[in-house]
């Protein structure tokens, strides 16, 4: 078996699910040598999708952006590569039982259910050639990295709440760092709206045309409004926030996978590949 783009893509799946699970029984056990290990499968799995998407960049000398199925496996890089800034900054080991999961589900759906003819290299059109995109795209996978950790934050204040896994840092712990990481991930998400606007005016010149896509973008967008007028204005804290931090990345996930599916489903049309 070569060294190949599906070779490393297949490693790194595997290192991930490794990782999952030895985070998981790190939170049931608190074993620091399962930390440990999972960290280092983390990041083996970080470098074998690197390495993985390195080489699906030469091949079409562009950052492969073109499908669902690349911006899956970009979407998982960036949740693994979020993982590990927040253990390595802020020592939140127990994030891993609770993130990784979601980016192994994503790499599952990547490329376990994906055709096979969804995730062949074609030709990149004149659109995807502009500057623009790659910064778009970037700031989607930033945003949603966010948003899943806040879901992420959010899970575990409801597990922690309940008296389950005492080893979970405090509520108001969790707490405060699930309004971090919206107050991180919402100005990414409306760089990725304004970056879209003008990809949208330069390709197809006009902002805005309520493309199916863009709708969902900017239901996404208000829900992060609604939590910081929950937060700010209303004063709300704990579980009211947990749970509209879930909500709010359901609605990242409807807009990710849904929409695509929805279009279909209701032979709409969509000027959006994913």
């Amino acid at each position: 078996m070569g060294f190949s783009e599906p070779t490393f893509y297949a490693i790194g799946y595997a290192f991930l699910f490794v990782a999952t699970i030895l985070y998981i029984i790190h939170l049931i056990w608190g074993d620091e040598g399962l930390a440990r290990l999972g960290k280092m499968a983390s990041i083996a799995s970080l470098l074998a999708l690197t390495a993985g998407l390195l080489i699906r960049t030469i091949a079409i000398r562009l950052w492969p952006l073109a499908s669902t199925y690349d911006f899956a496996l970009g979407f998982v890089w960036g949740l693994i590569l979020f993982h590990l800034v927040l253990e390595r900054r802020m020592g939140m080991k127990a994030m891993g039982a609770f993130i990784l999961p979601i980016a192994f589900l994503i790499a599952t759906y990547a490329l376990v259910l994906t055709p096979a003819e969804e995730r062949v290299m074609g030709a990149p059109t004149p659109m995807l050639r502009s500057y623009i995109v790659p910064i778009h795209v970037t700031t989607a996978i930033v945003a949603y990295s966010s948003f899943a950790a806040s879901c992420s934050a959010g899970l575990m204040y409801l597990i922690r709440e309940a008296g389950f896994a005492s080893r979970l840092p405090s509520l108001e712990e969790i707490d405060e760092f699930n309004s971090q990481a919206i107050a991180f991930g919402f100005p990414w998400m409306t760089g990725l709206i304004i970056m879209g606007m003008i990809c949208a005016e330069d390709n197809w010149g006009t902002y805005w045309h309520w493309d199916p896509k863009e709708i969902w973008a900017l239901i996404t967008w208000l829900v992060y409004v609604l939590f910081f007028h929950a937060r700010v204005i209303r004063g709300w804290k704990g579980r009211p926030m947990a749970l509209l931090s879930i909500v709010g990345f359901l609605v990242v996930m409807s807009t990710f996978l849904g929409v695509r599916r929805l279009v279909r489903w209701m032979g709409l049309e969509s000027l959006h590949m994913y």
